[in-house]
């Protein structure tokens, strides 16, 4: 399932200077998950001694390939 990026996302990721590419493994390859507001989901990953956190969203179905 492709991943899309909202426009707030995408100005934190300019303003914090992280990469779309350290958001995509985090979300693939959490170090932990967390149940988050109205069905998202909290994913962390611990990178460089800091903790990035990722707040995702599974929209459409989840069966589709």
């Amino acid at each position: 399932m492709p991943v899309v990026f909202s426009d707030h996302a995408k100005d934190q990721l300019r303003r914090r200077r992280i990469s779309k590419e350290l958001v995509l493994e985090t979300i693939q390859k959490p170090n932990e998950i967390d149940s988050s507001f109205k069905e998202r989901k909290l994913r962390r990953r611990m990178i460089g001694g800091k903790i990035l956190e990722i707040v995702t969203k599974t929209e459409g179905n989840k069966n589709e390939n």
